[in-house]
């Protein structure tokens, strides 16, 4: 991660809008570095969060992700997906046998 960070360093730089003052960070090196470096400092936040710990998989049935809930009871990393096709999934198995 520190190699990532290191190799497209950034600089902040402060501007002042019609909403007031803004903060805009700027990083050099290639593209893919820039990238490479975005997704590092994604990281090292997430892990120096005292959060971390609260880190969970989706309950969703095919859902491969991990995601920081923002309420302790969510259950789905994306509740408009994971937690549809629960409900649906619920709704199905109730109604399967009406009809």
């Amino acid at each position: 991660l520190n190699a990532a960070l290191a190799a497209a360093p950034a600089h902040r730089e402060l501007a002042w809008t019609a909403d007031g003052p803004a903060v805009t960070v700027h990083r050099a090196g290639t593209p893919a570095g820039r990238l490479a470096a975005e997704l590092a400092e994604a990281a090292v936040d997430l892990l120096a969060d005292p959060r971390v710990a609260d880190v969970r998989e989706c309950e969703g049935a095919d859902c491969v992700l991990l995601f920081l809930p923002a309420h302790p009871r969510r259950r789905w990393c994306v509740a408009a997906v994971c937690g549809n096709r629960a409900r649906v999934a619920r709704y199905y198995a109730r109604h399967k046998g009406d009809g």
